[in-house]
């Protein structure tokens, strides 16, 4: 496969808010960047694939969010697609926006991204959703406090690609010294669920541990480690376009053994 038929979505690294709405979120720059996947978009952004990122906070309208995720009671208030609690439990606006406000920033926002999504799918024959995440959830979030691998791979418990795609990930980030898990606690949200199947266009979800890269108390780069994870990225798909050919005859597959990357309950 030709890099070409990548496509890559990176659709949390920006952090910019309009001044209409930033005035109506009465917390600072410093903890609303921090609901951002912070320099992703350097991370993840390689030659001759197809990009697809936004500068927009995740917190107006998240693109991995469906467009009628409008959550307004409990822990769900922080998983919609506006943030109107931070996961911490924190109110995110002085005022909840009105579903008028939230409609308008939907197409304002999150229609953008989709269009974008949808015109490369065109030629697009795999799908990266690229992400990062805390090293540790949210306190007064689900598994708070919990230590999570270095890198979780996402494919919507083996629907969005099979498992032997997901174990050429899983064995390519172990054998450089990462710690892997498999849709713990991140099988992939709406992008995936929306764009990918194993039997269709496949797609796995790349979650990487922040502390890889940054101070996680200041928000400040490691600029070497960044650069080091985007060199590692841009290999793991060259390899990747060598090893694939296209949805395989799932019954002509081996079985292949996942349980070191998943945590059965």
């Amino acid at each position: 496969m030709d890099r070409s038929k990548i496509l890559v979505s990176i659709p949390h690294a920006g952090t910019e808010i309009p001044e209409e709405i930033r005035s109506c979120i009465p917390l600072s720059d410093h903890v609303l960047r921090n609901e951002s996947d912070l320099y992703t978009d350097q991370i993840f952004s390689i030659a001759d694939a197809s990009i697809v990122t936004t500068k927009y906070s995740r917190i107006i309208s998240d693109p991995n969010r469906a467009p009628d995720e409008i959550y307004t009671e409990g822990v769900l208030r922080a998983l919609g697609v506006v943030m109107l609690n931070l996961p911490s439990g924190v109110q995110t606006f002085t005022t909840d926006p009105t579903i008028d406000d939230i409609s308008g920033w939907i197409d304002r926002f999150h229609k953008p991204y989709h269009d974008k999504l949808q015109k490369s799918l065109v030629n697009a024959q795999f799908i990266f959703d690229c992400h990062s995440m805390w090293s540790q959830s949210a306190a007064g979030h689900f598994g708070g406090n919990t230590e999570r691998a270095d890198v979780i791979l996402g494919n919507q418990y083996f629907c969005s690609c099979s498992a032997e795609t997901t174990n050429f990930f899983a064995e390519y980030f172990t054998n450089k010294g990462y710690t892997v898990a498999v849709n713990d606690p991140y099988p992939g949200r709406y992008i995936l669920g929306t764009y990918c199947s194993r039997i269709g266009l496949p797609g796995i979800q790349i979650e990487f541990n922040r502390a890889l890269y940054l101070d996680e108390q200041t928000l400040e780069p490691r600029n070497k480690d960044i650069q080091k994870l985007h060199l590692e990225f841009d290999d793991l798909v060259t390899s990747f376009c060598h090893w694939f050919e296209g949805p395989q005859d799932i019954a002509e597959t081996d079985p292949v053994d996942m349980s070191e990357h998943i945590e059965f309950i």
